[in-house]
């Protein structure tokens, strides 16, 4: 046998490159058109933006005065809407770092902000359980503002912008998920499953709209079909702690997942089965 032949293959998935600075937990990340940059925020006030190759920030840091729990970027890459613990969405200018417009009204804690597909509607869910949506172009005038019951903890618009999905509490430790329509802001499904026991952390449309993730703290991801309301097969397991979040591949054909048992695991989108080998992170993923 040859020495060549002899020698172990180190299969073991490596970073590309590792971008730190944060003082606190990053709990969202989102690339910017053309992949070059990506944004991140933080539970100590800031939002920023990295060069990826270069693995540095750049510019100033976009600071909030409390938590920043989410934010979304605009199609176009120039605005990005974040919104936390101070109960207002900030509006922010992409290229210089600073705050072009906040919208205040919110009253409670801002824990998801979602844009529709177009841009032209934001969406964002609050701790006491109402949803605001908002038109852009209107200096962020509310068009519906919807009470949904305790707890907003995710919402997502559905590929076409017609509907809106969200992940709620109705009672104590009880999660479901709701499907409203956006142009009159009435219910259209509810619930579309059977109650969680714990949170969801996490919804996402598949990129046909034919398909709704959930993730939840659970440890099991579920596929729906958001016209019946109906589970799409079983819960997709895997996962030995919470599930926090889900991104789907450009083609839709995969979707990865993000937990506090400090992997990423891979899934065939239709199937569910899962694929690929888990990344391994040192700590809990939450974006």
């Amino acid at each position: 046998m040859s020495n060549t032949s002899q020698k172990s293959t180190d299969l073991t998935a490596k970073p590309l490159t590792t971008i730190s600075g944060h003082e606190g937990y990053i709990t969202r990340v989102a690339y910017l058109p053309g992949g070059e940059r990506v944004v991140t925020c933080s539970d100590h006030k800031t939002i920023r933006i990295w060069n990826v190759k270069k693995g540095e920030q750049e510019g100033t840091s976009m600071v909030h005065e409390y938590w920043i729990y989410d934010f979304a970027v605009t199609r176009d890459g120039k605005r990005i809407l974040s919104g936390g613990i101070d109960s207002r969405i900030r509006v922010w200018d992409v290229e210089t770092h600073e705050q072009i417009e906040e919208w205040a009204s919110h009253t409670s804690h801002i824990n998801r902000i979602s844009l529709s597909p177009d841009d032209q509607l934001a969406a964002s869910g609050m701790e006491d359980g109402k949803i605001v949506i908002r038109e852009m172009k209107e200096s962020g005038e509310i068009k519906h503002s919807i009470h949904t019951g305790r707890r907003v903890t995710s919402l997502c618009f559905s590929p076409n912008g017609e509907k809106l999905a969200c992940a709620i509490s109705i009672f104590m430790g009880i999660y479901i998920i709701q499907v409203y329509d956006v142009e009159s802001g009435e219910l259209v499904h509810s619930p579309i499953n059977s109650p969680y026991k714990d949170i969801v952390s996490c919804i996402l449309w598949s990129h046909d709209g034919s398909q709704l993730f959930s993730a939840s703290y659970n440890r099991t991801i579920r596929c729906w079909d958001p016209e019946t309301g109906e589970s799409i097969g079983e819960p997709w397991t895997g996962h030995t702690g919470a599930v926090y979040s889900l991104s789907l591949s450009p083609d839709g054909t995969k979707l990865a997942s993000g937990s506090d048992d400090n992997t990423i695991r891979f899934w065939d989108s239709r199937s569910g089965d899962p694929i690929e080998h888990p990344l391994q992170h040192e700590e809990h993923v939450y974006a």
